[in-house]
Parts: C-alpha cells; structure tokens; sequence
C-alpha cells in the first residue's frame, strides 16, 4: 500500500510549423489536386477500416483466448491446511461484512492480514509471534518473492494453519494500473503467475479465493472487467477495515504507541462492525509492525474476538 494522493497529469502541447512545395503546387492544375485527394482519402479510408478489422479480430482472439485460459485454470482446492477449517471464512462474505452493523450477541472475528511477504527476514519473525499467542493470519504473498531461499517460509506459513492470499506477482503499480487505471489482463496475468508460483511449493491441490489488489481495490479506476476474471478464477478482491499505519511511508508510526494509536482511530471509520479485517505488512523492514503485533493480538483478545483466517 502506498499514500493516496490525486495526480494531475498536465498534457502540453506541441504545434509543428511547416513550409515550403508552393512552387511546385504551382504547376499542378486544380484537376490534378482534386483527383490525387481522393485518391489518398479513399486510400486512408481503406487503410483505416482495415486497421480497424484488424484490431477487432486482435481484440475477439485476445478475449478468446483469456477464456480458453481463463477455463483450463484448476480452482477447486483450499488455501490452508485441512484442520484450519474451523476458523476459516469465505473472503466474499467477510468482505459483505466488513462494513454492516454487528447484529446483537454476533460473534465478532478479527483477520490479522499480512502484505508484501514471503521473505526470509520478517516472516518468520511474525510467524514466532502468531505461534507464542496461539492465533493465525493471512499472509497476501507477492508471487516473485517465491525463491528457494523463500519456499521453506511459504510453507511453514501453510502448515502451520495460516491462510495464503494473493498479492499480484510484482506489485509494480505501473504495470497494473497505468495511469491509474486498471490493465485487466496484467492483473490477471499477474494472479496466475502467482498461483503457479505457490502451487510449485505448496502443491497442485493448493488454490487461494483471497485476492488484494497492491495499493487496495478503493485507489485504482476502472477495475470492473479485472474483478470480473478474478471472480472467474473464483478469486475475491479484499480490502480492510481496520490498520495500523505501516504503509505510510515516511509519515508511518514510528512506536508500537503510535501504531496502536491509528489502529484505534481506523476502527471509527466502521465502529459498529462485527468483522475487522486488519491491515499489516511483513516486509523486511517493518520493524514496528512486529514489536506491534503482541497488542494488536491482545486488544482483539481482550474484546472477545475470534480469530479467523480468509480463504
């Protein structure tokens, strides 16, 4: 995730004086002039509807294609270990949730999420963290941090009951969403990749509903149609209700005090909702976010929430 701030692009532009050839327009008659424009017109016509043939039938093989692809994905499978089944939820319906008022005496259920990982510096180190308190996250992995040097993490991270998402393959935001607007078949290129990626590790039964968009669904435009092929893949986006600030950059909480401060103040934007999904980074180096982490456990703890994990 990265600040929000709207860009104003400003287009200049460049106005091409040209001159000279009246001499030799001249010489040619008004006849000749008329019948050599036509001539070009009916050719850059001809040229245009062709060009235009083509662009369809490159659009019409190109979407044909993506549904050839888009069909021969495998999707049935889970994205945890079997005995996780217990606190596992279904992403679209912790997703509906995450805005709606708690019904009195529901049961309220905290997602401690993880973006940015695999690696083999901070990872584990919240993964230490989740086992001394006996609770389980998401860990959203970027699939070209798979590695040899990553896979044993990737897989502890699964075997020991955590829930493994989605965070595109590269999470460079130009390639995904140029100009701010979404490129439905790099995201989806990017979804696959991924998933290929994990089930090198984790096996070809392994398969992920939980999908976060790099940055989150609620900054980018015109996500419609890369929504929709994530859905095909049976894949849904997911965003968060509640956060600690660690993707702040520079203006980040620099304590744990700080950090448990904006988490406190993220939970007014939905104060009546019975399902927090928690925002937090294990990146190498979000340092904070590790010392934070025991609190954030223990305040969920202390109000009576259930600890699930998004399938």
């Amino acid at each position: 995730m990265r600040l929000r701030n709207k860009l104003v692009i400003i287009f200049g532009a460049l106005i091409l004086l040209g001159g000279g050839g009246a001499v030799l327009w001249r010489y040619l008659s008004q006849a000749n002039r008329t019948a050599e424009s036509r001539v070009v017109k009916k050719k850059q016509s001809s040229q245009r509807s062709a060009a235009k043939r083509s662009s369809r039938a490159s659009a019409a093989h190109s979407t044909s294609a993506k549904e050839a692809s888009l069909s021969s994905v495998p999707t049935d499978g889970e994205n945890h270990i079997t005995s996780a089944n217990a606190y596992t939820y279904d992403p679209a319906a912790v997703r509906e949730k995450m805005a709606q008022r708690a019904t009195p005496g529901e049961q309220k259920v905290v997602f401690l999420t993880f973006d940015d990982g695999v690696n083999t510096k901070m990872s584990p180190r919240v993964l230490a963290v989740l086992k001394q308190f006996g609770v389980h996250a998401t860990f959203f992995v970027v699939g070209d941090t798979i590695n040899a040097q990553t896979a044993p993490i990737l897989k502890q991270e699964y075997d020991e009951g955590n829930g493994i998402g989605i965070h595109s393959f590269t999470h460079v935001y130009s390639t995904l969403y140029p100009k701010r607007k979404a490129n439905p078949t790099a995201i989806y290129n990017e979804a696959i990749k991924s998933l290929t990626a994990m089930r090198g590790v984790l096996g070809q039964q392994f398969m992920t509903h939980a999908w976060r968009y790099p940055g989150g669904h609620m900054s980018w435009q015109n996500l419609a149609a890369a929504d929709a092929d994530l859905a095909k893949l049976r894949m849904t986006w997911m965003d968060w209700n509640a956060a600690v600030g660690d993707a702040l950059g520079a203006a980040a909480p620099k304590n744990v005090a700080a950090s448990m401060k904006y988490h406190a103040a993220s939970l007014n934007v939905y104060p009546n909702s019975a399902y927090r999904v928690v925002l937090m980074h294990d990146a190498e180096d979000k340092n904070v976010t590790l010392q934070t982490l025991p609190s954030i456990i223990q305040y969920y703890k202390n109000n009576g929430y259930r600890f699930g994990i998004l399938g």
